[in-house]
């Protein structure tokens, strides 16, 4: 295959089937999602190689598995790809003056603090499309379909931008039937088990040292994957928690958990608004980061 336009670009349907066979590892799946034959997807992916001088594709064990050179080469691939798709989308939707953000958020944070907010958002800034996805855990910006994350961390990685949304404060609470006649966290720790958070096993350990509290196995106790699983443990009786305001404030209110103590644990993590360096440009990505950094300074 030889470029018809002087530059060095290759045909998009051979991306498409170089992407798709890498993802699915086979040349019929690649072959089923794109609506080809087989033969179609492999000259496809011929005429590639050729075009590029390297071999991208091994086949191995029944499955094809991209060389090393076609590993590094798919991640720019499906950047590009993705530009693509999100500048059609925009054009289509009519949004492309405003522009489109992907956003992924840890999912406690997102359903309770964040969701309820975005309504604010979409009335003051309706030109700009944003699309939300939840993830427990980090988030690879640099290879993800993702413009940007919030992410519960120390700070950026390289190359990445960072904007601090809120720190983690927690505060210990119980279900108040556990304590009748009303409780404190010394008669609290008495009585009832610990609920770990897994992303902050060490809070419990920390904040028992910073309040001068000695408990013999300060590990102990279930643990929970996410804030809100923590929080549905406490509320019905299972023990005692380290929750953030953002999580417990509804159910305290309601009297359907008791807060033992006015001191919070903060975490050394936080949660932190990230994009990479490149991406910050975007006059969504701006009004977007300056609309959040209203959001947490009025917390």
């Amino acid at each position: 295959m030889k470029s018809t336009t002087g530059r060095h670009l290759p045909a998009l349907a051979n991306l498409l089937a170089l992407e798709a066979t890498a993802r699915l590892g086979s040349v019929t799946g690649a072959s089923g999602e794109l609506c080809l034959t087989q033969s179609a997807v492999s000259k496809q992916i011929t005429e590639l190689e050729d075009f590029l001088g390297t071999r991208l594709l091994n086949r191995r064990k029944g499955a094809v598995v991209p060389t090393p050179v076609g590993e590094e080469y798919l991640k720019s691939v499906r950047k590009v790809l993705a530009m693509l798709e999100e500048a059609t989308l925009e054009v289509q939707s009519g949004r492309a003056a405003g522009g489109r953000l992907n956003l992924s958020v840890p999912v406690s944070l997102g359903n309770i603090w964040l969701l309820p907010r975005l309504l604010r958002f979409a009335k003051e800034q309706p030109h700009i499309q944003l699309n939300v996805t939840t993830k427990v855990g980090p988030v690879d910006l640099e290879s993800a379909a993702l413009d940007a994350a919030i992410m519960y961390c120390a700070g950026p990685p390289p190359r990445h931008f960072a904007r601090k949304v809120m720190p983690l404060e927690l505060y210990p609470v119980c279900a108040p039937d556990l304590l009748p006649g009303g409780g404190t966290l010394a008669r609290a720790l008495k009585r009832l088990p610990l609920l770990h958070q897994n992303a902050a096993l060490e809070a419990w350990p920390a904040y028992l040292r910073q309040m001068g509290v000695k408990l013999e196995n300060p590990d102990d106790g279930p643990r929970y994957g996410l804030l809100t699983m923590g929080l549905q443990a406490a509320v019905s009786g299972m023990g005692v928690a380290l929750l953030p305001d953002y999580v417990a404030g509804d159910d305290i209110r309601a009297g359907r958990l008791l807060r033992l103590g006015s001191v919070p644990y903060v975490s050394p993590k936080s949660y932190y608004f990230v994009c990479l360096e490149e991406k910050l440009d975007s006059p969504a990505m701006q009004t977007f980061i300056a609309w959040l950094q209203e959001q947490g300074a009025s917390e």
